[in-house]
């Protein structure tokens, strides 16, 4: 009875440390699906420019290499649907390209009209391996290029190391072919397919866990989370050694707990209580964390009424994110919403308050929307405003956040910035805002006008630095719009000079 009690708590610290693990896998595979979407938000909207309309492809190669400055990417490629790379930003614009026919990855998005994500390519001009995004661009509904992001295996392996696993501990992720695109440890392993093991369990489950072999010879356990977006793989592998070393300790407890518990005349009871309690005690956790609006995951007690119980945890949960990402966000853009702002910028100002540090909040209102939704109707209005959002998005920092409170109205809060940061985001705001939009076979133009308030030590609410924005936004309208302008002096904290600003 004892080794089957030590048995089995150290099957159930391991499964505990599994479901940790996953978790952390789950997290980065999410953080790397972030980084796809992000891509691929960016190439939609340089997907639009007019230089590729006009054929101004020298124009272009321009903008690319100024998107580039805003990205985390390596090399922005224009291809034709001869499979001719067209603009490369590795080369300077007009030097030769090489030619090798249609890559797999541009094949799909010349005959498919959707997104691709490729998996691990040695790259034609650099020669080394790499990924890509590319999305089509289309011209009177025929898919004439396709415009690719690519970026090197570094740049996932950054996400990796940005976990900091423990020592001993690896981590690698692993394309949509299985290859491996990222690792923390030996670049070697980049471009080589997983181990048959953990291939062959990737087929049976998204997320769980496998023992394997390394190449050295050590076993280890092999954690792994795969996206249902993308299908990459986030693999995380813990050495045995480690996991024993880990549980070594709760194992010495409980085999002196054990020896007391045998010598015990209520040992019966215990057992039979003891699976009922711990069921019960395992929903604790989960419960606390769903009035705390988490999400959660409650494994199997295998009694039937916990089991029910933590069932019906699960779906409440579910609900309840759903309801709450529902609650602040706005449903046109995905922007976060007012109530989501607000609860932001105030937790924000009492951290700025303690650390001494500044905030910057943008105040964005559209100039000549109305006229848009009066011409074209609200459809194409609503196509706008979501283009507008991926240019917010698209020109602002991860850190910043951007929300949208109504009608053509946005608000971006620009954190640890002060008058010179938050004028230069304006300004670069005001330009990209004001660049000629495509929705559809309709061309439309508007600019916007920003009003900025700053933080700067002197307490203060959200609420209030939306006054003072807005105020400023005003002030933008009446120096002829397409402008920004900081807050007037007499609403705001005094640090600042009246009506700062500068136009694009």
């Amino acid at each position: 009875m004892t080794a089957a009690l030590i048995h089995y708590n150290y099957q159930r610290e391991n499964a505990q440390l599994v479901r940790e693990v996953i978790a952390t896998a789950r997290a980065l595979t999410s953080a790397v699906d972030r980084e796809l979407a992000a891509t691929e938000s960016a190439l939609n909207v340089l997907a639009t420019s007019p230089y590729l309309a006009s054929n101004d492809l020298a124009a272009f190669h321009d903008q690319a290499m100024q998107v580039l400055q805003t990205r985390s990417a390596n090399n922005v490629v224009l291809t034709d649907t001869t499979g001719r790379q067209r603009i490369n930003t590795f080369r300077p614009f007009g030097e030769p390209l090489p030619f090798g026919g249609v890559m797999p990855q541009l094949r799909h998005v010349l005959e498919t009209g959707r997104t691709y994500v490729s998996g691990l390519f040695v790259g034609p001009v650099v020669h080394r391996p790499a990924l890509s995004v590319s999305v089509p661009v289309h011209r009177d509904e025929r898919v004439v290029y396709a415009l690719s992001m690519g970026f090197f295996p570094d740049r996932l392996s950054r996400i990796l190391n940005e976990q900091r696993l423990p020592g001993g501990w690896t981590g690698q992720i692993l394309d949509g072919e299985g290859i491996v695109a990222a690792h923390t440890e030996v670049e070697q392993f980049i471009g080589r397919k997983g181990s048959q093991a953990l291939t062959e369990r990737l087929a049976e489950a998204a997320e769980g866990s496998i023992e394997i072999l390394t190449d050295a010879g050590l076993p280890v356990i092999s954690v792994f989370s795969r996206s249902a977006v993308s299908r990459w793989t986030t693999v995380i592998s813990i050495p045995r050694e480690a996991l024993t070393n880990r549980l070594q300790q709760s194992l010495g407890w409980l085999v002196l707990g054990t020896v007391v518990l045998l010598g015990s005349s209520l040992l019966l009871a215990w057992r039979l209580g003891g699976r009922i309690a711990g069921a019960f005690y395992g929903l604790t956790g989960p419960a606390v964390a769903l009035g705390s609006g988490e999400a959660i995951v409650v494994p199997s007690f295998r009694l039937r009424e916990a089991d029910e119980v933590g069932g019906a945890l699960i779906k409440a949960s579910a609900m309840l994110q759903q309801t709450r990402h529902k609650a602040l966000h706005d449903e046109l853009t995905g922007l976060a919403n007012r109530a989501l702002l607000n609860e932001i910028v105030n937790d924000q100002l009492a951290l700025s308050q303690r650390c001494d540090t500044e905030l910057a909040l943008l105040y964005i209102d559209l100039d000549g929307f109305k006229s848009v939704n009066d011409r074209h109707g609200h459809g194409i209005g609503d196509e706008l405003l979501r283009a507008v959002s991926q240019r917010i998005n698209s020109g602002i920092r991860r850190s910043d956040v951007a929300a949208r409170l109504g009608g053509d109205e946005f608000v971006v809060v620009v954190f640890a910035a002060g008058a010179d940061g938050a004028a230069a985001l304006a300004r670069k705001l005001v330009e990209s805002l004001s660049d000629p939009y495509r929705i559809g076979e309709i061309s439309v133009r508007i600019s916007a006008s920003i009003g900025i308030a700053i933080y700067a030590g002197v307490e203060t609410t959200c609420e209030k630095l939306l006054q003072q924005a807005d105020a400023a936004m005003y002030r933008s309208k009446a120096n002829g719009k397409r402008c920004y302008t900081f807050m007037p002096a007499e609403q705001g904290s005094g640090a600042w000079p009246d009506n700062q600003g500068g136009t694009a």
